[in-house]
């Protein structure tokens, strides 16, 4: 990047900076009265050292304070009355402005004071099916899963907020006299994680009847934006006025980017040597996603754009905004080309990476949803004919290319897949090849990994152990502690939390992931009948078994998997309203990340704090999958969904479908995952008697049932495991009970009348079974009265009686 550019692209980032630091006092230190955009270029001018290596620090203050036309502002602010030497740029940093919140809210009807005006809930806007609720409002405080919940309130305490202003800048002060502020990304990185630990809770626009598009989102897209702009307009000669103000050229491209066969290869792992499984399936399902990151930084790389380009990714997913350059489409189908070359090379090709992209003008990002559709069914296309870079030439099969030719394998093939020549041999005495070795060292140094660095450089020979080659000449390295000054890192990602201070010398961001294995300890073992031999080395992940030998009764591992549902159509219709739509650029980049927050960064401190015998397959995105002791997964579902729903503003147009699968630990994983796959559509397509439509439900031993009802019945459930461990209710009993209620099933599902003989059979069974009910005292007569709920054809406890039993028995045993 050129100066010039650096320039633009903090201009986009810094432009309403002004709008959070407005909102205190810093004892004289930085002028806060005044316009934002006079706020925003104050700012600069009292830190002006900070930029000066990097940026024409005149022109990045001329920028930020003329970033709009409205006469509403003085002519010292306007656009229009910049010097015409620079007015070019400052309509491009407006134009990036105006396009990141093409669409604003509907404004107030009175001022609002913005010291006071709290960030809204974007979840609270959707609406599908259901009407949208009260909306929520977020406290301030440094961007933490635990505290990014929306809360019940109206307005801000400005005392509050000015402790909050200033918790900012000392940490600002602090970067500013740390970090290398000759490196352009090093700056940028840590000002964008700075805005968005204080800023992600802040609104855009105060003056709206719901402000609910973050502060941070909105400076983050306008600066990609402005990126766009400034490379499409160089690279075509037309930085001029009146060619940055045309917003019906087609000045931008979307690119898709999605990993297919995701899992399929995670779980195509055998059951080989003593907690084989533990250590690689975590680190396969690493692996993807740092391989999705790495495809999204090359793409961003090759049209020399900042990180902030990215606008969304998770979950093996990335959305990146580029110039729409002569060539440019050209470019990405030679490269997806070769992504299909290299699939075929590296995987056989079992994980394909996609692309699809479109194009758009300024205009369109009013709508940006419908972008999004757009990609979405380009997308679909490209998954339709997967590997068509590599298989078709000229229009036609390569049929060559059909068939590989394998080399005579002397070691031969890899113990655990069955696919790659053997390169390793484990300490098991196992052959592996160079994939499921790599996933065996890089399960092995997740547990303890606090950092991410990403590389193009050849790395220092003391780093090679902990570095692994992703894709092309992108490699990672996993770390402990902070990287020292001599790795060459590009960037660096943070895992832990969102301050990244420590990491001074390098571009950093924070980048929190749903990492938690649970790792064994020296008295891990103590009590456990069923370990093997060979006991799980301390600080390593525990093996697979001895998960389920933490279970309640039945030594069972539970799989739970959840997604939420009807996720495009959120995103495509659920900002939609009869005046407009809301479905703005930063709106979506708002809900994307909070989305991500919720299941990368929440479920992480869930299981880290309440569930630590849960090990995290993957989580992020919209969707989970956790292994752990079948009753320990159970509470999670229910929590997470609990959480979940607080942390969408309990709209009910926002749910989590989520499926509970009881396997033994010696099946095999691939196997196990298909259970839980087919048990999570369970919960999706089931319609339920009463209901409309499936989804919003959990599946759990067979049965599927309302997350209404989820709470109440395992409450149930604990109170028969009581009774029957009590031995108030007998083992047998129980299972008459269950052959009671495959009867009474016909007459439920089918009307069939004759189902309904099991009320005699269990009255005579209740009267054989306990003493008269003047007899019975306590925990017996409960468990008497209990029964009588059976005798009510449409009561929850008879409709759902088998599961009722099953859970007792399993946590029984």
């Amino acid at each position: 990047m050129n100066k010039e550019y650096q320039t633009i692209v903090l201009a986009g980032l810094l432009h309403d900076i002004g709008k959070f630091l407005q909102r205190g006092d810093f004892l004289r230190s930085l002028k806060v009265a005044g316009k934002h955009p006079a706020v925003s270029a104050g700012f600069i001018k009292a830190w002006h050292q900070v930029f000066e290596k990097v940026a024409d620090v005149q022109l990045l203050i001329e920028l930020v304070q003329r970033h709009h036309e409205t006469n509403s502002f003085p002519p010292e602010l306007q656009v229009q009355q910049a010097d015409p030497q620079i007015r070019p740029l400052a309509y491009l940093v407006s134009a990036a402005d105006n396009y990141s919140s093409a669409e604003r809210g509907e404004q107030s009807g009175e001022y609002r004071d913005y010291k006071t005006v709290p960030l809204a809930s974007v979840f609270a806007r959707l609406k599908l099916n259901h009407p949208t609720p009260e909306v929520y409002h977020y406290k301030l405080h440094p961007l933490n899963p635990v505290n990014s919940f929306p809360q019940p309130f109206k307005a801000l305490d400005p005392q509050q907020t000015n402790k909050y202003l200033n918790a900012f800048g000392r940490e600002f002060a602090k970067m500013a006299d740390s970090i290398k502020l000759s490196d352009f990304a090093c700056l940028y990185t840590h000002l964008l994680s700075l805005l968005q630990r204080y800023t992600w809770c802040i609104p855009s626009n105060t003056q709206e009847l719901m402000p609910d598009i973050s502060l941070y989102d909105h400076l983050r897209t306008t600066s990609a934006i402005a990126a766009c702009l400034y490379r499409y307009h160089k690279e075509t000669g037309t930085l001029h006025e009146k060619a940055i103000t045309d917003k019906n050229c087609n000045k931008f491209r979307l690119v898709v980017g999605d990993l297919s066969g995701i899992q399929n290869y995670i779980f195509d792992i055998a059951n080989i040597g003593v907690g084989g499984v533990a250590k690689r399936l975590r680190a396969r399902s690493f692996y993807l996603n740092v391989l999705s990151e790495a495809i999204s930084h090359r793409l961003i790389n090759s049209f020399d754009l900042p990180i902030t380009n990215v606008v969304m990714s998770s979950g093996g997913k990335f959305y990146v905004l580029i110039p729409n350059l002569p060539g440019s489409a050209e470019k990405i189908d030679n490269w997806q080309n070769e992504l299909d070359q290299w699939s075929v090379n590296e995987f056989n090709g079992e994980i394909i990476i996609n692309l699809a992209q479109t194009t758009f003008n300024g205009q369109a990002f009013n709508h940006f949803g419908e972008i999004l559709a757009e990609l979405a069914d380009g997308l679909n296309c490209r998954k339709s004919t997967p590997l068509k870079g590599y298989l078709v030439n000229n229009d036609a099969w390569a049929t060559e290319r059909f068939t590989r030719d394998q080399p005579k394998i002397a070691a031969g093939l890899c113990r655990s897949c069955h696919k790659g020549a053997v390169s390793y041999i484990d300490d098991n005495g196992d052959g592996l090849c160079r994939h499921c070795q790599r996933d065996l060292h890089m399960g092995s140094l997740l547990p303890g990994a606090s950092y991410i660095a990403f590389t193009r450089s050849n790395v220092p020979a003391k780093y090679q152990s902990t570095t692994f080659q992703i894709y092309d000449n992108y490699s990672i390295t996993l770390f402990a502690d902070a990287p020292d000054q001599e790795y060459p890192a590009y960037l660096v990602n943070k895992l832990t939390d969102s301050d990244v201070g420590e990491i001074a010398n390098h571009p950093a961001l924070p980048k929190l992931v749903a990492n938690y294995i649970p790792l064994a300890h020296e008295d891990y073992c103590s009590g456990c009948s069923g370990c093997h031999d060979e006991k799980p080395v301390p600080g390593q992940p525990v093996y697979f078994d001895c998960l389920a030998n933490r279970a309640r009764g039945r030594k069972l591992l539970g799989y739970l998997k959840a997604d939420v549902d009807n996720l495009g159509q959120l995103f495509v219709f659920g900002l939609r309203e009869e005046k407009a739509d809301r479905n703005s650029i930063s709106r979506i980049a708002t809900m994307s990340r909070m989305l991500d927050l919720f299941f990368s960064g929440r479920v992480e401190q869930l299981l880290n704090n309440h569930y630590d015998s849960c090990y995290t397959v993957f989580s992020g995105g919209d969707d989970l999958l956790i292994v752990g002791p079948w009753d320990e997964v159970t509470k999670l579902a229910l929590q997470v969904q609990r959480e979940f729903t607080e942390f969408t503003n309990n709209n009910k147009n926002i749910t989590l479908s989520a499926a509970v699968s009881l396997l033994k630990p010696g099946i095999p994983v691939s196997r196990s995952v298909v259970v839980a796959e087919n048990a999570l559509e369970m919960s999706k397509e089931t319609v339920l008697k009463g209901e409309s439509e499936g989804r919003n439900q959990l599946t759990l031993l067979g049965r599927t049932f309302k997350w209404s009802k989820a709470a109440q019945l395992l409450e149930r459930a604990e109170q028969l495991t009581a009774w029957l461990e009590a031995d108030i209710l007998s083992t047998g009993f129980m299972r008459k009970l269950l052959g009671f209620f495959t009867m009474y099933k016909h007459y439920y599902d089918r009307g069939d009348a004759r189902g309904l003989k099991y009320l005699p059979l269990l009255t005579y069974t209740v009267t054989r079974y306990f003493p008269r009910m003047d007899e019975c005292s306590g925990d017996k007569l409960d468990a008497l009265l209990w029964t009588q709920n059976l005798k009510q054809l449409d009561h929850d406890e008879l409709i759902y009686l088998d599961l009722l039993v099953k859970y007792a028995l399993c946590a029984k045993e």
